[in-house]
């Protein structure tokens, strides 16, 4: 991979992979930290990606492999939450109702938030999450099933079920 490759991957996927670890940790220093490491082994991957959609898809596997390996560790557990800014405020929204639906995905409990989040916001499918967070299948479809129902309560009539 070439420098401009991978600084092009950067500032594509930073963000997203931003929030998909904020969605982990809930706190952005932890994020960033993981970014950090997930880059660094984009850097050193030296296989070669099909093509960009290909290294999208390593990369949020990375992602979520980086997330749930730091939430396990010692270090994560044991660690005192910090005075945060909104988990909203890393993306931006069009409008009131998109910023509030986000404020009430990341609200869920992490294991409904992240299949919800790589659901709808990664647009990835049942089969790929379900490899992703090495779950079964039923396993993914019963998280996003909880999931909706938890934001359904959540939002009360706001709630579009699109």
């Amino acid at each position: 991979m070439t420098e401009a490759e991978f600084t092009d991957a950067v500032k594509n996927c930073n963000q997203r992979l931003f929030l998909i670890a904020l969605s982990f940790t809930g706190n952005s220093a932890d994020a960033e930290d993981i970014l950090q490491n997930v880059f660094i082994k984009l850097w050193k991957y030296d296989k070669g990606f099909e093509n960009d959609e290909h290294m999208e898809k390593w990369l949020t596997a990375v992602t979520v492999n980086e997330s749930k390996n730091f939430v396990k560790s010692a270090f994560f557990k044991h660690s005192v939450p910090i005075d945060e800014k909104n988990i909203g405020d890393y993306y931006s929204f069009e409008n009131t109702e998109d910023y509030d639906l986000f404020s009430a995905v990341m609200s869920l409990p992490k294991k409904l938030r992240t299949v919800i989040h790589l659901f709808y916001y990664e647009d990835l499918s049942v089969k790929e999450i379900s490899d992703i967070l090495k779950i079964s299948q039923s396993a993914c479809k019963t998280r996003l099933n909880r999931g909706r129902a938890q934001l359904k309560n959540f939002l009360g009539d706001e709630w579009r079920n699109e």
